[in-house]
């Protein structure tokens, strides 16, 4: 058993249910390289992480998974583990790519990365909603989902099935059958 000062260490398990789909983390990722596309498409990895921090918490997304903000046992933030999953496996489906390390002789050098087209592409077919007030809810949906009703009133878009998202978005490891 695992002891910190006499006492047992405490591992906290969260279920995958109350955190975000993985899916929210790549899909922010890859809407700041696509704000990016006709300027300078280039995110040093710490700028890349503040800009989808603060992007998802203006949205709302950790009032609806709070789990998502709650400190690991190394006492980061859960976001950070989960963005940087995200980001591996961009990298590894080929939708960003790493350019450089960024001042490589420094041991916690950071790198530089360019989102690439296969992945930008997706964003022409997905899109993201996240509601944090009334709903509580965050999942990718098509564009073309209707976000009013015929009388007017906003309405939700329609998630999609799991067999809709692309594998460069979320990958089989991280699909629900929910």
């Amino acid at each position: 058993m695992d002891k910190i000062n006499g006492n047992p260490l405490v591992k906290r398990r969260v279920p995958r249910h109350n955190l975000a789909p993985i899916g929210v983390y790549t899909w922010t990722i890859l809407s700041r390289f696509k704000q990016l596309e006709n300027q300078h498409p280039e995110l040093i990895r710490k700028d890349l992480q503040a800009q989808v921090h603060e992007f998802l918490s203006d949205a709302g997304l950790f009032e609806v998974y709070p789990d998502d903000k709650t400190a690991t046992k190394n006492g980061q933030p859960r976001w950070k583990q989960r963005f940087n999953a995200a980001l591996a496996h961009l990298k590894k489906n080929g939708c960003i790519e790493e350019l450089e390390k960024v001042n490589p002789q420094e041991i916690w050098s950071g790198a530089k990365y360019r989102g690439l087209e296969k992945g930008l592409d997706i964003l022409w077919e997905v899109n993201l909603h996240i509601d944090g007030d009334s709903e509580a809810h965050a999942y990718l949906c098509s564009w073309d989902s209707p976000s009013e009703d015929s009388l007017g009133i906003r309405m939700c878009p329609k998630p999609l099935e799991p067999w809709e998202i692309p594998h460069e978005l979320e990958g089989n490891k991280f699909r629900s059958t929910v």
